[in-house]
Parts: structure tokens; C-alpha cells; sequence
């Protein structure tokens, strides 16, 4: 498998769908830097960047492809935020939806404890009003099944990176 020596990929979709384990694969095996959007600032390689996520994404963008050649977002983004989503996709950061059975997905969001199972579902209401994936340009990735069995990394990375 040969990943572009410089790439940037947003991975969002469904919540519980393994977009964070899959971040942390890239991390791994590909020596991806992982920037995990939503918990700031353990999940930041380089915290100090957070102010110009905030107010500038092109900003952000340029500023992380100097410190990073190889980059993962990981990030269920509000659909409020989908402008957001179009300015990374304008500097060139590819979309990646995990996509997958809901029910499954709502049931390893509840194995997974912490938060309550009720943002689950008003993420994924909000998520199928908004008309995702389909509405976006994006590649989807069937991630879950109806048994709640998550795609292998490895078949993951080859639709990624195909």
C-alpha cells in the first residue's frame, strides 16, 4: 500500500463507528500525526495550534503542513460546522465518512460509557435531517455492520488510500 507522503484526511461520520480507532492505526502503522478535534488538548500533537483552529481553518492548514507531512483529523463534526468541513476540503483535506448500522453503533456507544446515550442519538437525528454522507463529497466507508463488526484496519486503509 503507498500513502502520499503528504496527505491530510478529516475522518468523521457516525459516532461509535471506530473513526478514532482508525485514527490511531494511521498513528501507529503509517506515522500519521493524529489531532483529535474534540479533545483538546491531550489529543493534540501540537496544542498551541488550537487558537487558529478556532478562528482560521485555512490558517490552520498551512500552519499544521509545517509541522506535519502525514496528517489525521478526527473529528464528529456538529452539522452547524459543515462550512468549516468545506474549508479544510478546499485546502485539500480529503473527507472520510464512517459510515454504518446505527443500532450497532448506538450500542458500542453505550459499552463505551461516559456520555449519555441521548447525544448519541440527536447527533445521528441531526446527522440524517442534514442528508449525510450523501449530501457531502466524501468517500464512505461502511464501517459497522448489522452485527456490530467494525471493517479490518486493513481493508480500511485500502479503500482510504487506493
Amino acid at each position: 500500500m503507498v500513502v502520499a507522503k503528504q496527505i491530510i484526511v478529516l475522518l468523521s461520520g457516525i459516532p461509535a463507528t471506530g473513526k478514532s480507532e482508525f485514527a490511531r492505526y494511521l498513528a501507529r502503522e503509517r506515522g500519521f500525526a493524529h489531532y483529535d478535534l474534540e479533545r483538546y488538548p491531550r489529543g493534540w500533537p501540537h496544542p498551541e495550534l488550537k487558537g487558529i483552529w478556532d478562528t482560521d481553518r485555512r490558517d490552520f492548514i498551512l500552519k499544521i503542513r509545517q509541522h506535519h507531512d502525514r496528517v489525521v483529523l478526527d473529528w464528529g463534526f456538529p452539522t452547524s460546522c459543515l462550512s468549516w468541513v468545506r474549508q479544510l476540503q478546499g485546502q485539500g483535506v480529503r473527507l472520510i465518512w464512517f459510515d454504518g448500522d446505527v443500532g450497532s453503533a448506538r450500542m458500542a456507544f453505550v459499552r463505551r460509557g461516559g456520555i449519555d446515550v441521548r447525544c448519541f442519538d440527536e447527533q445521528v437525528k441531526r446527522i440524517q435531517q442534514a442528508g449525510y454522507p450523501s449530501s457531502l463529497e466524501c468517500l464512505v466507508v461502511p464501517a459497522l455492520s448489522v452485527t456490530g463488526a467494525f471493517l479490518d484496519q486493513h481493508k480500511i486503509e485500502g479503500m482510504v488510500f487506493q
